[in-house]
C-alpha cells in the first residue's frame, strides 16, 4: 500500500514525523508537506503561478518534499506530479489542536484530506485534542488501526474520515465515538490597530472559540472529546441541506406565478 501524508503544521512538525513512522509498518510512505506552517488555509488552491519544491530527508519516508504552498496545494501535486506511484490512502497530520464543528471549515488539515477525497483517493485527517500533545505516538496508533479497518471498505471512497483524538494516555480514552453532528462554536476573536510604515493595518491577536450547545450527547464530536472520547467522523462533499429543500421551494414560488 501506497501512503501520502501531508499536513498544516509544517514538514517539520513532530506530529507528521510520528505519523510517518507508524504508518510505515503498513505500507511505503511518501510525503509532500508545506515548507512551513500553513494552518486554517481552509481548501486554497493555487491555479496561477508556481511552486517552489525541494526534496527532503524525513525517516522512515520512501520520498519526501517540501512545497512552497497549501496542505491542499500539496496534496494536489503529490497525487498530479511529485510522486510517480498511484496513492492508496491519504492521511493529513498529526495536527495540533482538535478540527471539530466549525473549525473544519477553516482547517487545512481537513482539508488536505478533502482534496484527496475529490481525486477518489481514501482519506483521513488526523488531529489532536492540544497544542501541546502529550504524546503523537497514541493519535498515530488509532490512525493506524483506523486506516486499516476504513481500507477494508468496500465504499471508503464515498467518504473520507475525520478523526479527533484526546489528549490522554491511552488507558485513559473511553473508546472512539462515531458522531453524525458537528458542535456549534462561538468565536471570540481580537483584534486591534496599529501603523506600520505610516500604513493602517489590523492586527490579528487570535481567537478564543467556545462550544454551546448539548454537552451530554457524545454523537457530537466536540462533546465526545471532552468526555474522553476518541471523535469520528465520515465526511463528503454534498452540502445540499434536503431539510430545507420546501422552505426554498417556497421563497421561489412567487417567481412562478
Amino acid at each position: 500500500m501506497n501512503i501520502l501524508i501531508s499536513n498544516d503544521d509544517g514538514i517539520d512538525y513532530e506530529g507528521l514525523r510520528v505519523l510517518v513512522k507508524t504508518m510505515s509498518s503498513i505500507g511505503d510512505v511518501y510525503v509532500v508537506a508545506p515548507n512551513r506552517e500553513r494552518s486554517s488555509s481552509s481548501h486554497n488552491i493555487t491555479i496561477r503561478g508556481s511552486l517552489r519544491y525541494e526534496e527532503r530527508d524525513v525517516p522512515c519516508a520512501k520520498k519526501a518534499y517540501a512545497l512552497w504552498g497549501t496542505p491542499v496545494d500539496c496534496v494536489h501535486m503529490a497525487l498530479h506530479f511529485l510522486i510517480e506511484e498511484k496513492i492508496d490512502l491519504v492521511l493529513s497530520g498529526i495536527n495540533k489542536g482538535a478540527n471539530v464543528s466549525t473549525d473544519i471549515i477553516y482547517s487545512g488539515t481537513v482539508a488536505a484530506a478533502r482534496e484527496a477525497f475529490i481525486y477518489h483517493v481514501p482519506s483521513i485527517a488526523v488531529s489532536v485534542d492540544s497544542f501541546t500533545p502529550y504524546d503523537h505516538n497514541i493519535a498515530a496508533g488509532y490512525a493506524k488501526d483506523i486506516a486499516l479497518s476504513y481500507m477494508k471498505d468496500e465504499n471508503r471512497q464515498d467518504y473520507f474520515l475525520n478523526l479527533n483524538v484526546p489528549d490522554l494516555k491511552r488507558e485513559e480514552i473511553k473508546g472512539i465515538s462515531v458522531c453524525d453532528r458537528m458542535g456549534r462554536m462561538e468565536y471570540h476573536d481580537l483584534y486591534a490597530h496599529e501603523k506600520i510604515n505610516g500604513k493602517d493595518h489590523i492586527v490579528i491577536l487570535g481567537s478564543s472559540p467556545e462550544y454551546v450547545g448539548d454537552k451530554e450527547d457524545i454523537r457530537i464530536d466536540r462533546v465526545a472529546l471532552l468526555k474522553g472520547y476518541v471523535a469520528l467522523s465520515p465526511l463528503y462533499n454534498d452540502h445540499v441541506d434536503r431539510d430545507r429543500m420546501k422552505d426554498v421551494e417556497r421563497l421561489v414560488k412567487q417567481f412562478a406565478d
